[in-house]
Order: structure tokens, then C-alpha cells, then sequence
């Protein structure tokens, strides 16, 4: 998995596509929904020269044709300036955040209710999102209805948690919270809210596609 802030991606180069989708194929012009401007604020921060690309602060993002060829993302700061930045620059190369660790740790705690999930389902399966039949168990994913990452948003707000406080232990598949209770406290949480579904591959991440945009592309 590959995290931009709370927002989970299958991998760096899932993250990578889906930008260039976006860019490809969103309308051109000022970015408005809430979430497309949160995961561009994620983006841009991440940039090798994100001090001096958000300067004074930024005001709003668009969505643009390049002056040679193509489109591209351009900031527009507090004072008015303007400049682009490329989004291959803010996450190639880049390691995993210290929050991407803390929300990694906390998936793989509830890892378990996804597996028990998974072991009561009855075959045929049919995917949530295209409606289609699975054919094979290699191609079946075990997905959230509402967002992991919201999940994780409501929990911290209604738990009080500071993510960014927590400390994580071990690494890869052994990666987990050194605070033992609110990992405890977020695993109740999630079986308790969590609504779990069948999908297939391809509704996995035709759903994990709608990255930015329009406002019911924004949530993913």
C-alpha cells in the first residue's frame, strides 16, 4: 500500500495513474471539491521544493493547458502568483510518511475482521460495484463501502487521536502502534462501523480511480 496522508492507494505507481488520469481527463479550470484540494495540499507538500512552490501560502489550484503541449496542475499563492508543479515530482522517490506508517499500522490491525470477511463468503460471489460475477478467488478483494480513510477521520475526531503523535513498531506485515490501546480502541471502532463488501480487480480500482475531480469523483 502506498498512503498520501489518509488516503490509501494499492501502490506508488496506482497513485501515479490515477494522477495522470485526473490531469487527462478532469475540466480544465479552478479545482474546487473539498477533498480534491485536501489530497493536492497532501501532493504539493511532498515536492522537493514545496517551500518554495507554496511560498506564501496557496489560495487555489487549477487545472490548465500547458503553453507546449498537454495539461498540467498550477498553484495560484495568497499574493496572486502563480506556477505549476509536476506530480511525478512530488511522489517519485518520495519514502513512506511517518503517518502513512501510523494509518498502515492500523490497517493491518484489522486485517483479521477482512479475513474472517472473506472465509463467510459463499461462492458465486458478485462484486458490489460492477455487479458482475467473480470468477476466481485471485480476483476477489475484499473492499470498505465507506472509505478506510473515513473511518479512520471519525475515529481520530471522535477518540480525540493525534495521528501524527503516534509511534509505530516493527515493519512490513509486523508493523503495528506502540500505544497499545488506541490501536485496541480503533479495532473495536472498525468492527463496530466498518461495512465490508465483495469486489472484483477491476471495480476495485475503477472505485479507487475517482481520485480527484468532480464532486462524486472526490471521495474515494
Amino acid at each position: 500500500m502506498y498512503w498520501l496522508g489518509p488516503f490509501e492507494y494499492p501502490s506508488k505507481q496506482a497513485l501515479l495513474d490515477r494522477l495522470k488520469n485526473f490531469v487527462r481527463t478532469a475540466d480544465l479550470g479552478r479545482i474546487t471539491h473539498p477533498i480534491a484540494v485536501q489530497k493536492l495540499q497532501l501532493l504539493l507538500a511532498m515536492h522537493p521544493e514545496a517551500d518554495r512552490k507554496i511560498g506564501v501560502g496557496i489560495d487555489h489550484f487549477l487545472l490548465e493547458r500547458n503553453a507546449l503541449a498537454g495539461r498540467g496542475l498550477h498553484l495560484v499563492r495568497l499574493d496572486g502568483a502563480t506556477d505549476s508543479f509536476s506530480y511525478k515530482r512530488c511522489v517519485t522517490g518520495v519514502t513512506q510518511s511517518h503517518h502513512g506508517k501510523v494509518c498502515e499500522a492500523l490497517r493491518f490491525a484489522v486485517r483479521p475482521q477482512l479475513d474472517t470477511f472473506r472465509a463467510g463468503l459463499a461462492w458465486p460471489v458478485t462484486c458490489a460495484i460492477t455487479h458482475v460475477e467473480i470468477a476466481h478467488p485471485n480476483d476477489l478483494h475484499i473492499d470498505h463501502e465507506i472509505p478506510f480513510w473515513r473511518l479512520l477521520e471519525r475515529f481520530c475526531k471522535e477518540y480525540q487521536v493525534d495521528l501524527t503523535a503516534l509511534e509505530v513498531t516493527g515493519n512490513g506485515v509486523t508493523l503495528a502502534l506502540v500505544d497499545g490501546e488506541v490501536m485496541t480502541a480503533f479495532v473495536a471502532y472498525h468492527q463496530h462501523h466498518a461495512q465490508l463488501q465483495s469486489t472484483c480487480r477491476k471495480g476495485n480500482v475503477w472505485k479507487g480511480g475517482r481520485l480527484l475531480g468532480v464532486p462524486d469523483q472526490a471521495g474515494a
